[in-house]
């Protein structure tokens, strides 16, 4: 009978040690999760592109934007001045629709 009991009281501790540890892993996850958004938003931060920088290797960060592609929007910021919304950039030779969609998110008008 002693065994019996001992068993018992056995699977129930266990069964108390994987129920606290659920919890404790939900707690984990859902703490996790808050950190990833503010990750998320720092590399948002970081990953912004102000266009009208004039800054040829900055704009080069851009997915799809090397050299010649930054030079041609500086150059047309020159020509043009300041850009005042970020669709304007399509305006520069060699960003159509499909490349902006790409880049729209990423680069800020300051």
């Amino acid at each position: 009978m002693f065994l019996i009991l001992a068993f018992i009281a056995g699977l129930g501790s266990s069964a108390y040690k994987n129920s606290n540890s659920n919890v404790e892993l939900k707690v984990q996850h859902h703490q996790l999760k808050a950190q990833r958004g503010q990750l998320d938003s720092l590399i948002a931060q970081q990953a912004s592109v102000n266009i009208n920088s004039l800054d040829v290797n900055e704009l080069c960060r851009l997915s799809g934007i090397g050299q010649v592609l930054a030079e041609r929007i500086v150059e047309y910021h020159r020509a043009n001045g300041p850009f005042t919304t970020k669709e304007e950039l399509m305006q520069v030779k060699g960003i159509g629709e499909k490349k902006f969609k790409t880049i729209k998110d990423l680069i800020v008008l300051q």
